[in-house]
C-alpha cells in the first residue's frame, strides 16, 4: 500500500513529531510512504535554522503532488493548521476515489478560530473520513484502524516494460486525458483484461 501524507508548514518545529508519529505508524503497519517531505523539511531546518520556503520549486512541488496523488492508494492529512494546499490535494484525492483521513487537533488556537471546520465537517463524501486526536496514542490508533479499513490484498511486481515509440505516444495521450498516471492506466487496462 502507497499512502501519501501531507501538513503544514506552519509551526512544523511543534507539529514534526506528529507528522513522525504518523510515519512510524505507517511503516509499523508495513505501508510505504509516497514522497518523505517531512526529512527533507526537517533537514532543511538543521541546515539552514528555519522551515524557509525560498529557493523551493514550486511548480515542481506542486506537479509532483498531482502525480502522486494519483498513483497512491490513501492520503492522510494533519489538517489542524488546514491551508489551501491541504484543501486543494484533499479534493483531487476524493477526485481520483483515493480515501482521505483528516487528522485535527481540537484544542489549538488555530482550529478554533477556524471558520473552515465547518466546511470540512460538510464533506459527505464516502471516502472522506475526519478525526479529532489528542495525542500520540490517539494518532496512532486513528491512523492504523484507517490503514486496516483501506487495506487491499495486494502483492507487488516490479517490471520492466518496452513500448515502441507509438504505443508510448498512446499511453501518454491516455494518461494525460485521463489525469492517470501510466503506471494506474496500465493497470486498469490489466485489470479489465484478466476478469
Amino acid at each position: 500500500m502507497l499512502v501519501h501524507v501531507i501538513g503544514s508548514m506552519r509551526h512544523f518545529g511543534d507539529d514534526e513529531h506528529l507528522m513522525q508519529v504518523i510515519l512510524r505508524t505507517l511503516a509499523n503497519n508495513n505501508v510505504k510512504v509516497a514522497q518523505d517531505w517531512i526529512s527533507s523539511v526537517s533537514s532543511r531546518r538543521n541546515r539552514n535554522g528555519s522551515e524557509s520556503e525560498a529557493g523551493l520549486n514550486w511548480p515542481e512541488i506542486v506537479e509532483t503532488n498531482i502525480r502522486v496523488l494519483s498513483e497512491v492508494d490513501l492520503l492522510i492529512v494533519e489538517g489542524s493548521r488546514f491551508n489551501y494546499s491541504q484543501g486543494f490535494q484533499t479534493a483531487l484525492a476524493l477526485e481520483h476515489g483515493k480515501p482521505v483521513l483528516n487528522l485535527y487537533r481540537e484544542d489549538l488556537p488555530e482550529y478554533k478560530e477556524w471558520p473552515d471546520k465547518l466546511f470540512v465537517s460538510g464533506i459527505s463524501n464516502p471516502l472522506f473520513t475526519s478525526k479529532a486526536y489528542k495525542n500520540e496514542a490517539d494518532l496512532d490508533k486513528i491512523v492504523s484502524q484507517f490503514i486496516k479499513e483501506h487495506s487491499k490484498k495486494t502483492r507487488e511486481l516490479d517490471i520492466q516494460l518496452v513500448l515502441d515509440a507509438d504505443d508510448f505516444e498512446k499511453l501518454d495521450r491516455l494518461s494525460r486525458s485521463e489525469g492517470k498516471s501510466k503506471t494506474s492506466i496500465i493497470k486498469d487496462i490489466l485489470a479489465d483484461n484478466l476478469d
